[in-house]
Parts: structure tokens; sequence; C-alpha cells
């Protein structure tokens, strides 16, 4: 759960996001950490969502689909340098090689990510 909701945090009425990014904000500090560019989906469901936003800092971008969050949310990060929100740096490690074929001297080595390529039989 808390890697999905660092990925994609679903809420289910615009009220909540303001608080869940002050929690989220002093979790992080708690380890020593900054609150980086990250999803959130508002909704009642997963299958009835209104609301597509990305997060950063304290501007939020509303985008029209998750696909569009996904791809606004990566080059966001790559683009300021930002780190991956460190709950789903797997997931993201997955979106930077395998669709965006994206490789930099700082990447991490991920032996889940790497497997599955692996096992799929996709050179990264």
């Amino acid at each position: 759960m808390e890697m999905r909701d660092g990925f994609i945090t679903h809420l289910f009425s615009n009220a909540e996001v303001e608080e869940t990014i002050s929690r989220r904000r002093e979790k992080l500090a708690g380890f020593g950490k900054t609150l980086q560019p990250f999803i959130i989906i508002v909704g009642p469901s997963l299958k009835e969502i209104y609301s597509y936003l990305v997060v950063v800092d304290n501007t939020f971008y509303r985008l029209n689909s998750i696909t569009a969050s996904v791809d606004c949310c990566f080059k966001i990060i790559i683009i300021l340098n930002a780190e991956y929100p460190i709950e789903s740096e797997a997931i993201w490690n997955f979106i930077q090689k395998g669709l965006y074929k994206l490789h930099t001297p700082l990447d991490k080595n991920f032996t889940t990510v790497n497997a599955f390529f692996s096992d799929m039989g996709i050179t990264v």
C-alpha cells in the first residue's frame, strides 16, 4: 500500500488533498527526506476518477488522465533532477528504463526491475 501511495495516491475528495500532502511532508521529514513530485487521483472509486493531479511542492498540475499524469510527473522529476518518491523508486525506475529507455549515471540498481526485464527478454 505504501508503494502504491508513493506512486499514485487515491483520495475520495478534494478536501483530503492538502491534509494528505501535509502528512506526507511530515512523514518524509522524519526520515530526513523532502517531498518529491507525486500523483494524486481524486474520485469515489478507481473507476470514477474526476481529478488527476501532479503535485510539485505547492504547485498542482491538473491533467486529463492517469497516463498523462504519469508522463508529466516523470518528466518533471527528470527535468528538475528530483529524486523519485522513496516509496515507489522501483516503479519509477521501471518506467524510466522500460518505457522511456533513459539511463543516467545516477541510476539505482533494482534487482526486481532487472529480473523482470530479463524474464521478459527486454534489453534495457
